[in-house]
């Protein structure tokens, strides 16, 4: 339920970003129900504020990184005060902010989610290709935490973003597809659904490919975010509820998306599926708009 505290944050953020300023300050405690909070050592930014886009950057020094990240927020255009809104994270695939597979906030925007759906939509960026784990002995590869522990917090302490579970949702494709089923296998407590387009879904700690071996540096390290072994450990908890996974292809991983549909079938977890999207392997393809009304059209996660 929407309290005083949301709207105090939201009219203070409000107020700073009308006038460019510009600060490093701790990052405050996220306010939602479970009591995230972020670590001590995390300096954040800004906002600036692109008047084209519409666009919040915060520039953000954290120990689960080697070097700054930004993170960008998008609000509805229209945004009630005694309201919160369910905020959609959307994963990048590469480690920059403009890399060779695309922009998945723009294209987002381009197909207007945020108001179609009264939806907050949030990326970050990355100092190493994202696999959203944790390295084995780098303690500034922990992708995962950066999002969960920094990057959640942020969101949640300075708009008028839900708290809850259900209120949190994951967009990936390609490596952040795999992130994102992973995220929410790992922790669905904490995230509440998860959509993933053309993602090699199936790739396990056996055979790490596309800079995932780097990534988390051992195989070991990589077992516990494996998505195929995750549905197994979290079936019971899944089959209980409404469909939280959206498993979409396909380009290159046809293959993988259907294979994981299979999976999620035999240990009867309810997800949706369609491996009919046919789109080149990039986040400015065409794939997002139709994916979107699959994800979060009427009946879907809200």
């Amino acid at each position: 339920m929407p309290n005083a505290n949301h709207t105090r944050r939201w009219i203070g953020t409000s107020l700073a970003i009308a006038l460019g300023t510009i600060a490093a300050i701790a990052v405050l405690p996220a306010c939602g129900d479970d009591g995230q909070q972020a670590e001590e050592g995390v300096t954040i930014q800004g906002p600036t504020t692109d008047p084209d886009t519409g666009i919040h950057t915060f520039t953000v020094q954290s120990p689960y990184l080697g070097k700054p990240s930004t993170v960008r927020v998008l609000l509805p255009d229209k945004v009630e005060p005694d309201k919160t809104y369910r905020t959609l994270y959307v994963l990048p695939v590469e480690g920059g902010t403009d890399g060779p597979h695309g922009d998945g906030l723009t294209e987002v925007r381009k197909a207007d989610a945020h108001n179609q759906y009264a939806i907050i939509c949030v990326t970050m960026s990355f100092d190493s290709v994202p696999w959203y784990g944790a390295h084995a002995t780098d303690p500034t590869k922990r992708h995962e935490q950066f999002i969960k522990q920094v990057v959640v917090p942020l969101v949640e302490s300075r708009f008028p973003a839900g708290g809850k579970a259900d209120d949190r949702l994951l967009l990936g494709f390609s490596k952040s597809g795999w992130g994102a089923v992973s995220m929410l296998l790992r922790d669905p407590d904490f995230w509440g659904a998860a959509c993933t387009w053309d993602a090699p879904l199936m790739m396990d700690d056996k055979a790490l490919k596309w800079g995932s071996a780097k990534h988390f540096g051992t195989p070991e390290q990589a077992a516990p975010y494996v998505p195929a072994t995750l549905v197994k450990q979290q079936a019971d908890k899944l089959a209980q509820g409404p469909a939280r996974l959206t498993i979409l292809g396909q380009d290159i991983f046809g293959k993988h998306t259907r294979e994981f549909h299979e999976l999620l079938d035999a240990h009867k977890v309810p997800h949706r599926y369609r491996n009919d999207l046919k789109f080149k392997h990039h986040w400015h393809s065409g794939w997002v708009s139709e994916a979107l009304p699959v994800f979060l059209g009427e009946g879907h996660p809200e």
